[in-house]
């Protein structure tokens, strides 16, 4: 347990009173689905900016556990492969999404394709959107601060963020994201000058870790590298992003906020992996997953202290409120409502999309009980969603020839079960409590693979058997 004064203490309280607060005003703002959903569309650059940034970097015990470990390593497989998926994200696809005018992923499925790939890319939206892994982050963080059992950590974040995402929807969660932004970049920010000023410079850091810390590979092998590689296409298929372009006051918003935000992702990744590496230099003997709150615990002084874990909370909790929201929306408009119940009001939607934040809620806690290991819920939540969907929404944007729905349905269900099933056999075959994957190969390869060649071989024959009917109709009118 950490120890925290009275004024630390206070900083944090202050915060979540600022949660509720904003959770009951914000309430008045909201007057119909758009802005429950899409915060009216009217997202300006600086809050676009604001919400992107700090809605995508929960897993901040996550990088400090890469980091501590492996040090460097974290850097390219956090950060630079993002970056590249952030570019061609902003250049090729935000303005694409935005013109489309339309709510969420499966939204897209439908009007590339049909209602079944739609309907399965709601549930494997609902996957990639659970904020299990923050919810398991948040009450680490609260056992640490208060002394509380996980679960009861786990229980009262969830319980805030139920309710000031419920009032208002995501124009509430924009409205915190805003300050949750500034709280996140200011904890960060202040750790590094404490570490070098208490222990030093790039010296210390030497004499006291491994040497293959400081190489961009660490102890890691090549082809799991490259597996983060492919984790980081996360971005092309992340209802976060897709929200917030839908959401953005106009199509050139997008592009402009993707690109100033890797700024700060950029700033953010620099201290969270030198925080880490200093945190294994100075404090060896400590858990990795808990290595980034007790280092800041034992380096910043009274007040600063407060700030950071106020800081830390916030940014676990606006990524935990976004994801649920997003699973809500997958519950309330992609499945209830385009599904089941096409003519139900808006009023209804919206009670139900309540509904589904408690739900999402609650299988995010149950799924966060499950793990031990932050890193290993982000590699399987990914791996599954990723195989699922990347290549299926890619080639609704990209590919100009007439798509075939089966094409779609059948990639989602290979492309997932194949990664699934690659995954399961791996640990049931576990060396020393490792998983033994068939041929060496991580299961995103496999399952991305599998999905590919589907859809290819699927969309090829679906062409070939539409020319031949063609030509059948066109010999019968030339006979009669």
């Amino acid at each position: 347990m950490i120890e925290l004064s009275w004024i630390d203490n206070s900083i944090i309280i202050i915060y979540f009173i600022l949660l509720l607060v904003i959770g009951y005003v914000v309430r008045k703002k909201v007057h119909n689905i758009t802005d429950y959903f899409l915060a009216g569309r009217r997202l300006t650059l600086p809050i676009f900016v604001a919400t992107l940034v700090s809605t995508w970097y929960g897993g901040l015990l996550g990088v400090g556990e890469l980091s501590y470990n492996y040090g460097i390593v974290n850097w390219l497989t956090q950060g630079f492969f993002w970056y590249l998926s952030y570019l061609f994200f902003a250049f090729f696809i935000a303005h694409k999404v935005r013109k489309s005018n339309l709510f969420t992923i499966p939204d897209l499925l439908e009007k590339f394709y049909d209602k079944k790939s739609r309907f399965l890319g709601a549930v494997f939206n609902f996957i990639m959107v659970t904020p299990a892994p923050y919810v398991f982050s948040l009450g680490l963080v609260f056992s640490l601060l208060f002394g509380w059992p996980h679960w009861v950590g786990i229980l009262i974040g969830t319980l805030v963020m139920i309710f000031y995402t419920m009032r208002g929807g995501f124009m509430g969660v924009v409205y915190t994201d805003f300050i949750q932004f500034f709280l996140m970049m200011l904890g960060v920010a202040m750790i590094i000058p404490f570490a070098v000023f208490k222990f030093g410079g790039i010296g210390f850091l030497q004499a006291n870790l491994p040497a293959s810390h400081f190489t961009l590979t660490g102890d890691w092998t090549i082809q799991m590298i490259l597996v983060w590689g492919f984790i980081a296409f996360w971005t092309l298929v992340d209802p976060g992003f897709y929200q917030r372009c839908y959401a953005a006051k106009n199509s050139m918003i997008p592009k402009r906020g993707i690109l100033i935000s890797i700024v700060f992702w950029a700033l953010f990744d620099v201290c969270t992996t030198f925080t880490g590496m200093y945190a294994r230099a100075a404090m060896p003997g400590i858990d990795p997953t808990t290595a980034y709150p007790v280092f800041a615990a034992a380096v910043l002084p009274i007040v600063f202290k407060g700030f950071f874990f106020t800081g830390l909370i916030a940014t676990i909790m606006s990524t935990i409120d976004s994801f649920t929201f997003l699973g809500a929306m997958n519950i309330s408009h992609d499945l209830y409502y385009k599904i089941f119940n096409k003519k139900a009001s808006e009023k209804k939607i919206m009670f139900v999309t309540k509904i589904g934040i408690v739900i999402a809620g609650v299988i995010a806690a149950i799924i966060a009980l499950s793990f031990t290991s932050l890193v290993a819920m982000w590699y399987t939540i990914g791996t599954i969603g990723i195989s699922a969907l990347l290549i299926p929404v890619l080639a609704g944007f990209f590919f100009k020839g007439r798509k075939s729905p089966n094409a779609s349905f059948l990639s989602i269900i290979i492309g997932s079960l194949t990664s699934t099933l690659w995954m399961m056999d791996g640990y049931i075959n576990a060396y020393e409590g490792w998983p033994t994957y068939i041929f060496g190969l991580e299961p995103m390869y496999p399952g991305l693979l599998m999905s590919l060649i589907v859809y290819v071989v699927v969309t090829i024959t679906s062409m070939k058997l539409r020319k031949t009917v063609n030509e059948g109709k066109q010999e019968v009118v030339k006979w009669t």
